[in-house]
């Protein structure tokens, strides 16, 4: 592999790497040596590896398996107005979800019954629990606790909205973590909404609620 220690960027080291499954170094559904290997194969630092690695996964050459490594999905790249094309698809639904979620967090700490926490408790316990689960499978918990949040607002009209939209959400949710090369960090940010709501504090549940989710948007963001 040709070393890129004069040259240290990280799109000449996704370019090395792409080069090497191109080649047929590896095959889809290999999994890639960990970053400290690769880094030291192209002689550039671990964090360019890293970056290097997120450019590939925002094509769909390179998939990650939270807590296992990272995998050859693709040879070929995913063409970058397909890319912009599912990126600002997200984005879209983010932007539904800030104006749902948010205020119905705040009436959730209003509103909500101790039937309804213990809802939210159980939720939240089975979300965090999959942060090393699949995409699909942290998705589709994610958004299911996310639902017990606009359930106990006990607005009949949000909580339509939400159910109507759900798949949809998954669905994005998914699509998101496929993309990410790192998994947000924010089980805490989840909780935290969690103790505003329990402890009946609408402007901080809805504060909090619209700050995890403007997060999430700025990670995706930084894919374009």
């Amino acid at each position: 592999m040709e070393t890129l220690a004069r040259i240290p960027l990280s799109q000449r080291a996704a370019q090395a790497l792409m080069d090497e499954i191109t080649t047929g170094t590896w095959q889809v559904g290999d999994q890639l040596p960990a970053e400290t290997a690769l880094a030291a194969q192209l002689g550039v630092g671990r964090s360019t590896v890293r970056e290097a690695i997120r450019q590939l996964v925002a094509r769909r050459i390179l998939t990650t398996r939270h807590g296992v490594g990272v995998f050859v999905a693709s040879t070929s790249a995913v063409e970058e107005w397909n890319h912009l094309a599912e990126v600002g698809a997200i984005a879209d639904v983010l932007q539904v979800r800030i104006a749902i979620e948010s205020r119905a967090a705040a009436l959730a700490a209003t509103e909500h019954t101790a039937a309804d926490v213990d809802a939210i408790r159980t939720a939240l316990s089975e979300r965090n629990a999959r942060q090393e689960a699949s995409a699909a499978e942290l998705a589709t918990h994610d958004i299911r606790f996310h639902r017990t949040v606009v359930a106990a607002s006990h607005n009949h009209l949000l909580v339509s909205l939400f159910d109507t939209l759900e798949p949809r959400l998954v669905t994005a949710m998914t699509s998101l973590l496929e993309l990410l090369a790192d998994r947000p960090a924010d089980a805490d940010d989840h909780v935290a909404v969690v103790d505003a709501v329990v402890a009946g504090r609408p402007e901080d549940a809805e504060r909090l609620t619209r700050e995890h989710l403007l997060g999430i948007a700025a990670a995706l963001e930084a894919l374009t």
